[in-house]
């Protein structure tokens, strides 16, 4: 018996999100379909993050176990085949046996795509929430310091998995990239809580079109109330980019295979 571990990147904006479900369709039932018939066996697989419906990924990560041994090549090029056009598998990856695609995960990494345009274009709005507007960048920058760190983050989820579920995440990075047709916010953290980039991102170009002070997010913060926060930015700009993984100084047995998980090309 092998644990495989495979890179997914899909253009989430058809599907009704990674999480398989009755009657709908979604990334997961596609990939363990396709895996499925190349392996000759049901599988199921474990994602390191349940993206929702319209939100796309470049570097999704799921594992689960085969005994088959086809060569890892052979693995990516074979399910592609049966794979829809949105949906690609990267790479494939022997991982150790007691490596799980969501709980050996240490940080997970999204990028939440605007664009400054007055024309709103049919094809890239798939991918990037369209505004009319432009952005005061550095009244964002200082918005979003307030919140990196470990926090209680309950004004910014939409909803718990489980109602004695903890709202207390720890924000490793929030900046925004200004690149030529708007601005990109790049959010790491431990894990995030349902739709907590997207509120984040809504909220924070509020602060930078003006119509919030920079404190505005510090105050959600310490309000923990939910309704404050409003409407949460849409599914198309949200990229999940990157899983990390463990790296040799934390346990050198597993560092230089997982590792070669998180050099995928990012976006941009």
């Amino acid at each position: 018996m092998r644990t495989l571990a495979l890179t997914v990147s899909y253009d989430g904006t058809d599907w009704c999100g990674f999480q398989r479900q009755r009657d709908v369709p979604s990334i997961q039932g596609a990939v363990e379909a396709a895996l499925s018939e190349v392996f000759q066996h049901k599988v199921a697989v474990f994602c390191a993050g349940r993206t929702d419906a319209g939100v796309h990924a470049i570097g999704q990560v799921v594992s689960f176990p085969t005994p088959n041994l086809m060569p890892l090549d052979r693995i990516t090029w074979v399910t592609n085949r049966l794979l829809p056009a949105t949906i690609r598998i990267r790479r494939a990856q022997d991982v150790p046996p007691n490596f799980h695609a969501r709980f050996s995960a240490r940080f997970r990494r999204y990028w939440y795509v605007v664009q400054s345009t007055g024309q709103p274009d049919p094809i890239y709005g798939r991918f990037r929430w369209q505004q009319k507007r432009r952005f005061d960048i550095a009244a964002m920058e200082t918005a979003l310091t307030a919140v990196q760190g470990c926090h209680d983050f309950a004004a910014f989820c939409h909803r718990l998995a489980a109602p004695t579920g903890s709202t207390i995440r720890t924000l490793h990075r929030a900046f925004v990239r200004p690149w030529a047709q708007g601005v990109i916010i790049d959010v790491q953290a431990d894990a995030f809580l349902h739709q907590m980039v997207r509120l984040l991102v809504a909220n924070v170009l509020l602060v930078g079109g003006g119509e919030r002070p920079v404190t505005w997010l510090e105050e959600l913060l310490q309000s923990r109330d939910r309704h404050l926060a409003g409407k949460g930015a849409p599914p198309c700009g949200l990229f999940l980019m990157r899983i990390g993984y463990f790296s040799p100084t934390v346990n050198p047995r597993w560092g230089s295979i997982l590792e070669k998980l998180n050099d995928e090309m990012l976006f941009g």
